[in-house]
């Protein structure tokens, strides 16, 4: 609550409250005849500009006492006006009285008087009054009025509500035409509870389209139009709600649309669970705990939204995008509310949200009411009462799922069993027969093998004499052989140390020869590697001769010595 309007004792003024705030402190000092009182810290208007004072605080929520509305409504006391004699207004029009009989009406201020009086002209209050006179007059009768209720939520849980209807042609941007309402406090306690204790209940609220039963009013000191409620019809409004939920699915079976997500399987075990909801709603704690306390081991992922008003659409649309774009992090999507109104429930049939629905990729439950009230995502979407029927329903699937399992389990078990008995008996069956082949085959492997050892021993004792013969033939030749090889080894040994002998130096110099040496000490073993003046060290048997080479005489080559060249 941001501040309080209240009448004084006196009924002159209204006092106006709240804490300090600037933007408050502005609009108050732009009120006429506003006046701060610092002992009681209070601002005070006069009574007389109470359309003003209201029409400025209920912008800013304040509470308004009892007494606002009946000065508001013009209950309380106004000066008698004279009426002017007016004649019977047609149907439907406003028979407004002529100036001259106005300005009879008019006071005098100047008293009697010799001198020319100025034209007389009306005070603001005296043309409302006479407004107001002239509308009750031509609208005696209260009436039927159709309208979309506009800000009607911004006073609800007041005592007197006071909102708009408006008139809206079909794809309009704006309204065509609006109306000042007001619902006050008495009506207000005998009507509401009975639309909301009907069968549907129906709960007034924003966007809802009415037919109420009014009378025209018209407060002088304002100027304020307005209409006062007396009754609503709710049959209307109900029925209207209905044509639109018949019109979005009749679109949605034109775009093949109503059946799609109805129809999409339900992954079992089912254990991912993703749920749209207000986490401040009943419904959700009590979804919550019953999956908890049934120990399934759910996943559960909320994501917030909206579950009536005109945030609903928008947060609706958002979570229903989160979820498809983690499609495979989820095994169902729940969206609930958890009861409410049939006009609460409204809010879902709208068809962007039902196309969103019907297309989205994962299995869709829904527990946004009850049995009685069903929306349109009632009627393409898996549909349970409550969110606690939803949990009910997960949590039998999930044990429905348990069940199967252990019910396949023990066919399973018996499959199993009377399989095993089966296979032990032919496997006793089969051992046996191994057994006894086994036997056979090992006797009659014994016995060729006893006939195999007789055979063999035979066989290698004959071998062995064989073989023996043969050796002895083979070391004899060896001997021979080796003897014959040692005789020639010697022999040539023999023949190798005679050359030996003969060709050592020693002896070669003892028979005469001599070796002849350079100055190096090295052989010079033809004339061809000596040169004349060459110093010589000629090796004898007994000693040593250095020598000079005067001259060298190579040999002729053989074909020379053969056929030598005759002196001339």
């Amino acid at each position: 609550m941001t501040g309080t309007v209240e009448l004084d004792p006196d009924g002159t003024h209204l006092l106006i409250r709240f804490p300090y705030r600037e933007d408050l402190v502005a609009m108050v000092k732009d009120l006429s005849g506003r006046r701060w009182d610092p002992k009681q810290k209070v601002w005070s208007v006069p009574a007389k500009n109470v359309a003003e004072v209201y029409d400025q605080c209920s912008r800013h929520m304040f509470e308004f006492g009892p007494e606002i509305a009946s000065l508001l409504a013009g209950t309380l006391a106004i000066p008698a006006i004279k009426k002017a004699p007016k004649a019977a207004p047609a149907q439907g029009k406003l028979a407004l009285p002529t100036i001259d009989a106005l300005a009879d009406q008019a006071p005098s201020e100047a008293g009697p008087s010799s001198a020319p009086t100025a034209p007389t002209a009306l005070s603001i209050s005296q043309l409302n009054t006479r407004v107001r006179d002239c509308l009750r007059d031509t609208f005696a009768d209260a009436f039927w009025i159709t309208g979309e209720i506009v800000d009607y939520d911004k006073s609800a849980g007041r005592e007197h509500r006071f909102f708009q209807l408006a008139e809206k042609a079909p794809r309009a941007q704006r309204p065509k035409a609006i109306v000042e309402v007001a619902l006050f406090g008495r009506t207000a306690e005998a009507l509401l509870p009975k639309l909301a204790q009907g069968e549907p209940p129906l709960t007034l609220r924003d966007g809802l389209e009415i037919r109420a039963l009014v009378k025209v009013d018209f407060y002088p000191a304002s100027g304020r139009f307005q209409v006062i409620v007396q009754d609503i019809d709710p049959s209307f409004t109900l029925g209207k709600l209905a044509l639109t939920r018949e019109q979005i699915l009749r679109e949605l079976v034109e775009m093949g649309l109503a059946q799609q997500n109805r129809m999409l399987g339900l992954p079992i075990p089912a254990l991912r669970i993703g749920v749209l909801t207000s986490p401040d709603a009943d419904g959700w704690n009590d979804f919550r705990r019953h999956l908890e306390e049934s120990r399934c081991g759910f996943a559960i992922t909320i994501f917030p939204i909206k579950v009536q008003g005109t945030d609903l659409k928008p947060t609706l649309l958002k979570g229903l995008r989160w979820f498809a774009e983690r499609e495979s992090e989820f095994d169902v999507l729940c969206v609930m509310r958890g009861g409410g109104s049939r006009t609460d429930l409204a809010w879902f049939d709208d068809k962007d949200i039902a196309v969103a629905v019907a297309q989205h990729p994962l299995k869709l439950i829904v527990g946004i009411g009850h049995q009685r009230d069903q929306s349109v995502l009632d009627a393409i979407a898996h549909s349970e009462k409550t969110p606690t029927a939803v949990a009910e329903f997960l949590v039998r699937g999930i044990e429905s799922a348990r069940e199967d399992v252990q019910e396949r389990g023990v066919r399973l078990a018996d499959a199993v069993a009377d399989l095993l008995a089966d296979e032990k008996n032919r496997l006793r069956e089969l051992t046996r027969s191994i057994t006894r082949a086994t036997t056979e085959r090992v006797n009659a492997a014994n016995r060729r093998l006893a006939n195999a050892g007789r055979d063999l021993a035979s066989q290698t004792t004959l071998r062995l004499s064989h073989e023996r013969s043969g050796l002895r033939q083979t070391a004899m030749r060896l001997t021979h052989s080796s003897l014959r090889m040692c005789e020639h080894k010697n022999t040539a040994l023999q023949q190798s140390d005679t050359r030996r002998r003969l060709l050592d130096p020693v002896r070669v110099l003892q028979r005469g020869f001599a070796i002849v040496r350079g100055v190096d000490g090295r052989i010079a073993p033809s004339v061809t590697r000596i040169t004349p003046k060459q110093s010589l060290r000629v090796q004898f048997r007994d000693g040593y001769a250095n020598v000079n080479v005067d001259a060298i005489e190579p040999k002729p080559p053989a074909d020379a010595q053969a056929n030598p060249t005759p002196e001339s």
